[in-house]
């Protein structure tokens, strides 16, 4: 399987500390020859604990990481089915009859 991933968003805040990283968004692929499976993963200083030193292999750890946990802690929703629609059988306004 190969992995990629590449960076597609940065931003930056103001803090006590001076100018910090607020985010960074990475799209992480995994793609094998017949399947494919890909996302964006967002990664921050407060959880991930990026910075300005944090190369971009690390980067790409920490999201390919993080896409892995999400991935294995995901549960199948399967979502209740749409109840079938009631057919009436009175005429509409429109087509009542004139009296």
């Amino acid at each position: 399987m190969n992995i990629t991933t590449s960076i597609t968003n940065t931003s930056l805040k103001n803090s006590d500390k001076g100018l910090v990283i607020d985010f960074i968004d990475l799209v992480v692929n995994f793609v094998e020859p017949d399947n494919y499976f890909g996302g964006q993963i967002r990664l921050t200083a407060e959880e991930d604990g990026i910075s300005f030193q944090t190369t971009t292999e690390d980067l790409a750890t920490l999201a390919i990481t993080k896409a892995k946990k999400l991935i294995a802690e995901s549960q199948v929703v399967v979502p209740d089915p749409e109840p079938e629609p009631v057919q009436d059988d009175e005429p509409a306004q429109s087509e009542a009859p004139a009296n």
